[in-house]
């Protein structure tokens, strides 16, 4: 049963990422980034940050330039990420995560601009 109800998800996820774009939904941005924690393509995170990111969010941005030690350090971490939570207001997101064990492991801030979603900071 809870492997259907994953699968759901994952379909649903999926889903709305691909019709509109991965950036038409914050979580599909973030999403992405669980993603392409896994599969190790650096190269899809370059467009997913705001022009006014800030450091440590545009370096998840830069991450296809980084040293392999610290790709491998950012797939080992945000590979076992989840998110938790997803609050809109206008054209600002807050995306809540979750770690390892199912502990909050932060949050994502995100900005609307020309109707996509891009990563702004996090804590």
């Amino acid at each position: 049963m809870m492997q259907r109800i994953g699968l759901a998800a994952s379909v649903f996820v999926l889903t709305a990422c691909t019709e509109n774009g991965v950036q038409s939904t914050p979580q599909g941005v973030v999403q992405k980034v669980f993603e392409v924690a896994t599969s190790r393509n650096y190269g899809e995170l370059s467009d997913l940050c705001a022009p006014e990111a800030d450091q440590g969010i545009q370096q998840i941005c830069d991450l296809e330039d980084a040293s392999q030690a610290d790709q491998d350090r950012f797939s080992e971490v945000i590979a076992k990420g989840s998110i938790a939570q997803t609050q809109i207001k206008g054209d600002k997101a807050t995306v809540n995560l979750t770690g390892e064990k199912g502990k909050a492991a932060g949050k994502v801030f995100l900005a609307k601009k020309e109707g996509q979603w891009y990563m702004v900071s996090s804590e």
